[in-house]
C-alpha cells in the first residue's frame, strides 16, 4: 500500500450505496461515516457489488469532490483510496443518468449520481 499525496487525478472518487442510504441522503443532503470511507477512481467498481439486485432500477453512486490537499490510503489493484475516518459529505446535486455503457458486460446501467463535497 502507498500513500497517496495530493495530485490533480484523485479529486473526484466514486462510492456506491444502497438505495437505504440514497432515500436518506435525498432527505437529509448530509452522509457520515465514523469509520474509514472507501471509494474508487473506477465509478463501475462502486457500482459492481450491488449489480445484480439493481440491474433493473438504478445503481446510486457517489461522486465525492475532493478538497485540494485530500489525502488517503491508496490500494492499486483494487483502483481504492481509503478516505479518513470520522467523514461527513454534503449532496450539492443530484442527477439520473439512463443506459450508462459503463459495466464491462456492455450492457446499459441506469445510475442516479449524487455530487458531494467534503463538510468542513
Amino acid at each position: 500500500m502507498v500513500m497517496v499525496e495530493a495530485t490533480p487525478e484523485f479529486h473526484i472518487v466514486y462510492r456506491g450505496m444502497t438505495e437505504e442510504t440514497a432515500e436518506r441522503l435525498l432527505n437529509d443532503n448530509v452522509f457520515t461515516n465514523k469509520g474509514f470511507t472507501d471509494t474508487t477512481l473506477n465509478p463501475w467498481y462502486a457500482c459492481e457489488p450491488l449489480d445484480q439486485e439493481r440491474r433493473g432500477s438504478f445503481h446510486n453512486l457517489m461522486a465525492i469532490s475532493l478538497p485540494e490537499g485530500a489525502h488517503g490510503l491508496y490500494v492499486p489493484e483494487q483502483e481504492m483510496i481509503v478516505l479518513q475516518d470520522d467523514l461527513t459529505l454534503k449532496c450539492i446535486g443530484v442527477m439520473t443518468l439512463n443506459s450508462v455503457m459503463i459495466a464491462p458486460d456492455g450492457r446499459p446501467r441506469n445510475i442516479r449520481l449524487f455530487a458531494m463535497e467534503v463538510k468542513e
